[in-house]
């Protein structure tokens, strides 16, 4: 319990300006979508197992073509495998094309492709400053080091703690915290 409570203190950072957010997942968003709409119920969720981050192109027209897709987008895709740079660059410049802010986040998952994602990630906000990438990737390793059980037995699908810890990390990062 004091290492939940030790996370969830590292998770809860300044809080100032709340938006209106669309988060595109895969089943790890599925997952823990309970806890977001606890944390942010107005939030469009749109998750679906399996997803590959190929996909996010498709979701985010649709999103968009039904008035879905907020000013704030965050992608929480990676899970199901790697992408390329010139895919996220895509996706970041249609959507800020728009002005919306763009934010990722990153991938715990014990599969070959997990650095490869990551690094995607960083190599992106290296090339559009202006987006954010939390991550989902430290939060998780602590829960594994401090024994949490935040995974179940495969090692990135979410018990009820990590789906809490996922979406207080979206909660105070993406939706509460200053859009710098």
């Amino acid at each position: 319990m004091l290492a939940y409570l030790l996370i969830c203190l590292l998770v809860l950072t300044k809080a100032s300006l709340s938006k209106e957010i669309t988060i595109i997942g895969d089943s790890i968003t599925v997952g823990a979508t309970k806890y977001i709409k606890r944390y942010i119920p107005d939030a469009v969720v749109d998750a679906k197992v399996g997803r590959k981050f190929q996909e996010a192109m498709d979701r985010i027209l649709d999103l968009e073509s039904k008035g879905l897709l907020k000013d704030t987008v965050i992608i929480a895709l990676g899970t199901n495998g790697p992408f390329t740079i010139d895919e996220g660059l895509r996706i970041i410049d249609y959507l800020q094309s728009s002005g919306r802010q763009v934010i990722f986040v990153n991938v715990k998952v014990p599969r070959w492709w997990e650095n490869d994602v990551n690094n995607t990630y960083l190599e992106l906000k290296k090339l559009r400053p202006s987006i954010k990438v939390l991550n989902w990737n430290y939060i998780g390793n602590m829960c594994v080091s401090m024994h949490m059980q935040c995974f179940r037995e495969d090692g990135y699908h979410l018990t009820r703690t990590g789906s809490d810890l996922f979406a207080r990390l979206i909660y105070w990062y993406g939706y509460k915290a200053d859009s710098q």
